[in-house]
């Protein structure tokens, strides 16, 4: 697993909460860029495809929820994961988070070892995802392969009935 990118895109308009966080997963061996604003990160992620986004929720002009619904519209990056890292601690925030597509919910302050497990864990749900759709898009590209496909999803579905 370690020849998997972890590249990690972190959104914030605070200055001093990018650098923090950066430090934190860059002592974790992340690779980090970072942006300052909504329309600043989607820039950044046209021309690079981040493996995970942090977003904070409340900044100027474009806020995190906005940012949120663009990627998850775009088929190019709908399957980013995104982290929502926010000081809005409201039940309705968070669920609204997780409504727009939201892969996990951290609020400020947070804990550190806290930040990287989720973190980590998403990357590496990431990678398991990616992993599945290639190994999917090559058994479906011959006839075999899609029976076998076939089968083995209709015995996964009937045998949790």
């Amino acid at each position: 697993m370690s020849n998997f990118s972890k590249n990690i895109l972190i959104v914030d308009d605070n200055l001093k909460n990018l650098q923090i966080t950066a430090k934190i997963l860059k002592d974790k061996g992340f690779a980090i860029s970072l942006a300052q604003s909504g329309q600043s990160a989607l820039t950044q992620i046209e021309q690079q495809k981040p493996d995970l986004i942090l977003l904070d929720i409340m900044m100027p002009g474009m806020d995190g929820f906005e940012v949120c619904i663009i990627l998850k519209e775009n088929k190019e990056t709908k399957d980013i994961p995104v982290i929502f890292l926010t000081a809005k601690t409201e039940t309705e925030d968070i669920v609204r988070g997780f409504e727009l597509g939201g892969a996990d919910y951290i609020t400020k302050p947070f804990n550190k070892d806290e930040l990287f497990a989720r973190v980590n864990n998403h990357i590496q749900l990431k990678r398991i995802r990616d992993l599945l759709k290639k190994d999917i898009a090559k058994i479906c590209n011959s006839d075999k392969g899609l029976e076998r496909l076939i089968s083995d999803l209709t015995d996964i579905v009937y045998s949790n009935n």
